[in-house]
């Protein structure tokens, strides 16, 4: 009874049309991915991203050459095989290596192909490709050098007003990595802008310039910093006389002529108001380098911190005219200074030295050599003198004019060679 029920059941159930249809369509479709899965087994294809390994040869590692742009790189392998294989295959399972070659012992750019292979415990794929097939990259020793920012940033002012707006930087160095043929191209480091007196602060980006001042960006080479500060202050302005100081002049000598003779100095107020009766001495001029003719040298202009020039001057000039003197050669008996109770000596020259005297012209006729004194100066030459040993010195000589002579000059410098042996 009940097999005749079920058989009735299952009779009605494919008596309906909609029903074969459906069950039709099913197995159809069943029956095309079955045959096309089969037919098409190993012509799946997937692109997989994988980071490019590049190593140098041990020999060039040896001689301290580096790769640069090598960082980051990546390459697309296309890989093929079923779809279960192709849909499971990660970076992991391959490897893109730029092979090594002779090339990369010696600096440069260096053009190395890339090989992709399977690393996984997968095997059920191949690899179709690699995109790309190689990469360039650069060769060199690194090289590390600090550079001083050039502080090229300009403050517009008005040259009327008695302030000057200076633009002072947060760090005024940097230190640059890279490349050891890069970084030699680079000769100076700057920050150039025009501001105006009503900005305080503003990030300013670091140039770099080559030899001939042209503008060159860095590929390899890298800085600690990208940028600095730039601070603008406004400062008072305050006019300075420019002096020199002599050395070793005689009593009296002609007026010393000075190019320009005052420069406007922007600076904290404090700080200007300790240059004394508002000169500043920029160098010493020694009579014992000044012959009796027409002197001019140029001394640099060294302000205290935080100040500036204002008009711009690093430098002044500094001339005299002594061609109305003359000179003569005497030759001066040498005076021993030495303490003889606890050293002996030996003059090794003949005890007299030939010195060179400047002065007017009646005063240079009538000196002799008795008017001219060489004395030894044994400051800090004795102090490792042991007893009993011989020392055999080079020995500074003072040498003066007598009062009577207070217009004339020594030129030049003068020594006396001296055994000396301590008691």
């Amino acid at each position: 009874m009940n097999n005749k029920k079920e058989k009735s059941l299952l009779s009605r159930f494919f008596s309906h049309n909609i029903t074969l249809l459906v069950m039709a369509f099913l197995i159809a479709v069943s029956a095309w991915f079955i045959i096309n899965l089969s037919s098409n087994a190993e012509n799946r294809t997937a692109s997989v991203d994988v980071p490019i390994i590049v190593e140098l040869p041990e020999d060039a590692q040896k001689e301290d050459l580096k790769l640069f742009g090598a960082e980051s790189l990546t390459a697309t392998v296309v890989v093929k095989g079923n779809l279960m294989a192709t849909s499971t295959v990660t970076s992991s399972d391959i490897q893109a290596v730029a092979t090594q070659n002779a090339s990369l012992l010696s600096p440069g750019y260096h053009t190395l192909p890339i090989v992709a292979r399977q690393t996984g415990i997968k095997s059920n794929y191949t690899i179709d490709s690699v995109n790309p097939s190689d990469i360039t990259v650069y060769v060199d020793r690194e090289k590390q050098a600090e550079f001083t920012i050039d502080n090229q940033i300009t403050v517009e002012h008005n040259d009327e007003k008695n302030n000057y707006g200076n633009a002072a930087l947060s760090q005024t160095k940097v230190i640059l990595t890279g490349p050891e043929t890069e970084v030699n191209e680079i000769k100076s480091v700057a920050v150039i802008d025009t501001l105006t007196e009503d900005v305080t602060s503003k990030e300013e980006k670091l140039r770099f310039f080559d030899e001939e001042g042209n503008e060159i960006t860095l590929d390899y080479t890298t800085c600690d910093v990208d940028s600095v500060e730039v601070s603008v202050t406004v400062l008072p302005i305050k006019t300075i006389s420019l002096g020199v100081d002599v050395s070793n002049a005689p009593s009296d000598y002609p007026k010393v002529e000075i190019s320009p003779s005052t420069i406007r100095v922007a600076g904290p107020q404090d700080t200007l108001d300790k240059i004394k009766d508002s000169k500043l001495t920029i160098g010493t001029l020694d009579f014992t380098k000044l012959k009796n003719e027409s002197v001019s040298e140029r001394f640099d202009i060294t302000l205290p911190s935080g100040c500036k020039v204002v008009s711009g001057e690093t430098s002044a000039s500094v001339t005299m005219d002594l061609n109305s003197y003359n000179a003569t050669t005497v030759s001066a008996k040498v005076s021993n200074s030495i303490d003889t109770n606890n050293y002996t000596t030996e003059m090794v020259s003949s005890g007299t030295v030939d010195v060179t005297i400047c002065g007017p012209e009646d005063l240079i006729n009538s000196i002799s050599a008795s008017d001219v004194t060489a004395v030894t100066d044994y400051s800090g030459l004795l102090d490792d003198a042991k007893a009993g040993k011989t020392m055999s010195l080079t020995v500074p000589l003072k040498v003066t004019v007598g009062s009577d002579y207070s217009e004339c000059w020594v030129y030049g410098t003068y020594t006396a060679n001296v055994n000396v042996t301590k008691k």
